[in-house]
């Protein structure tokens, strides 16, 4: 698993107060029980921890409207910018 891979699934696991092991790229943030709060928390802590910026806040979504935006498609959109 690469670097990005790990920070990405470490934040979202403890962030939604799951398991690490439990996260996989294809699981829906909807499956995960995310919500908007908690997608602007990933946000914030991916920017940090990885010391880059979304300018196009490509992770400021709703998992709710948006039900099949996958743990995947967080990974590849900070590794465009990691």
């Amino acid at each position: 698993m690469k670097e990005e891979d790990q920070i990405v699934i470490q934040i979202i696991a403890d962030i939604m107060e799951l398991d690490e092991g439990d996260i996989t790229p294809e699981l829906t943030l909807f499956d995960i029980g995310a919500d908007e709060l908690n997608m602007v928390e990933v946000t914030m802590a991916l920017e940090e921890a990885m010391d880059i910026e979304f300018p196009d806040n490509s992770l400021l979504i709703n998992p709710e409207s948006k039900k099949d935006f996958k743990v995947g498609d967080i990974i590849n959109i900070a590794a465009e910018y990691y």
